[in-house]
């Protein structure tokens, strides 16, 4: 009998941790590449230089947008300004 409440309590414990790991990845799915960099500018600490945020973040961009993981349209998003055709 105690081996099985060991049981359940380890498949409760992993069942928790998997919730939690696909709730985290949620959070990041679906957003702008420009919100991505931001995001990981707010998490990084502030002693890491700026050269190694900017590699780190364009890793995770980049994997991201291989994997599907940012919304439509971020690829443009920092590097240039959407054209709207109109002439002012």
């Amino acid at each position: 009998m105690k081996k099985l409440i060991k049981f359940a309590m380890i498949v409760g414990a992993i069942a928790a941790a998997a919730r939690l790991v696909g709730s985290k990845k949620a959070e990041w799915e679906g957003l702008t590449e420009a919100q991505v960099r931001g995001k990981l500018d707010e998490r990084l600490p502030d002693r890491v230089p700026d050269e190694k945020r900017a590699m780190v973040a364009d890793k995770v961009v980049a994997k991201m947008r291989s994997r599907g993981k940012l919304a439509e349209g971020s690829e443009s998003a920092v590097d240039e300004p959407e054209e709207d055709g109109s002439e002012d």
